[in-house]
């Protein structure tokens, strides 16, 4: 007889293990007032300019059944004030959590589980977690807290399906439907008790939370991260590293093939340009933008290599299946009408990133 608590596909959470860093490997990210990702799906959410002094990146230390986790380190202090706050917050798309029956009188409650653990210098710490549902888009929240050990515990809690969740619905497209944050540091404006579903736009941290960016000795660790309908928390949804990069590829898709790598076949439509196409796979959630990392090159029919620095290639036009992109090269050397081979130089360092986050 099957499980009814632990069938597939209950974690809502993608990179809930913090496997997928597809931007930054194990690299360490220092993290600020600017709002930037880390691993896959999980960012920094800033309030009020808050600088957020640490050091952000995929870690192998873990508990015992986990491979990775996300994790921070202060590395200079940093006391909130007012509605300041510094977080790290993950989304989910609205029609992903239709299953909430959010809007009606049988709203379900949420169950929360995540393992975390500090540094013995902000042992019994104290921080925040906010959980947002966009109901008609705008933000309604509940906020509880977790008391952090310098060793690897697992946490859960329950968000009651009452308060604005009974009369409003999240909407049923793919824009932001859930928002999970855990609060590590928020000024005096932001601290709110909330028990049930309470309209209010802001970032909010818990009364009587910590902040973490009291001292550059602080560390914290965070991984199995689920979120699942219903007031039980079942065992954590291990997926296999192929499904959880494709979940992640929604949002962002990276192309980084080793050195001199081919990516695409193209066509030369004049001696200094050359057009070429991506194909998502799979589809990405929105129409996304492009960012270029590094050197492009773009081999002629006669295998001549001419370059184009990362600024000369534009993205012409795309939808969430495909993306037209143009190699432009002042220096000339093309044939028009003849194919032309794009490749990137160095996978390790350059790259193209097609973006669709939320």
């Amino acid at each position: 007889t099957a499980n009814i608590t632990n069938k597939p596909n209950r974690n809502l959470i993608i990179n809930g293990a913090m496997t997928v860093s597809q931007r930054n490997g194990t690299s360490a990210v220092q993290l600020s007032a600017s709002e930037q990702y880390i691993v896959d799906r999980f960012k920094n959410d800033t309030g009020s300019s808050f600088d957020m002094k640490c050091d952000a990146s995929q870690s192998t230390d873990s508990p015992d059944g986990f491979a990775n986790s996300l994790k921070l380190a202060c590395d200079g202090v940093s006391t909130p004030t007012g509605s300041h706050n510094g977080n790290i917050q993950t989304s989910i798309e609205g029609q992903d959590v239709q299953d909430l029956a959010f809007g009606t009188s049988n709203a379900k409650p949420i169950t929360l589980s995540f393992y975390a653990k500090s540094a013995s210098q902000n042992n019994g710490h104290v921080y925040g977690i906010q959980l947002c549902a966009f109901l008609n888009a705008s933000r309604n929240s509940q906020t509880k807290s977790f008391t952090v050990t310098s060793s690897w515990q697992r946490f859960t809690m329950t968000f009651a399906g009452t308060g604005t969740v009974t009369s409003t619905a999240i909407n049923n497209d793919n824009n932001i439907g859930i928002q999970l944050h855990f609060v590590l540091a928020a000024g005096s404006s932001d601290l709110q008790n909330y028990s049930t579903w309470t309209a209010d736009s802001g970032l909010l941290g818990f009364t009587g939370q910590d902040n973490f960016f009291d001292n550059t000795s602080n560390e914290l660790y965070i991984t199995g991260v689920q979120l699942e309908v219903g007031s039980v928390a079942t065992d954590f949804e291990h997926r296999s590293f192929a499904q959880e990069l494709a979940l992640c590829q929604r949002y962002f898709y990276q192309i980084s093939p080793s050195t001199d790598g081919v990516i695409a076949l193209g066509n030369s439509a004049t001696s200094t340009t050359n057009y070429f196409g991506i194909y998502f796979k799979p589809n990405m959630r929105a129409a996304p933008s492009l960012n270029v990392n590094g050197t492009v090159r773009v081999r002629n029919s006669t295998r001549s290599t001419q370059q184009h620095a990362g600024a000369s290639i534009t993205l012409e036009e795309a939808t969430t299946s495909v993306a037209q992109c143009k190699a432009t090269n002042p220096q000339g050397g093309l044939t028009a009408g003849s194919v032309g081979q794009v490749r990137i130089v160095d996978g390790t360092t350059n790259n193209l990133q097609f973006i669709a986050e939320l």
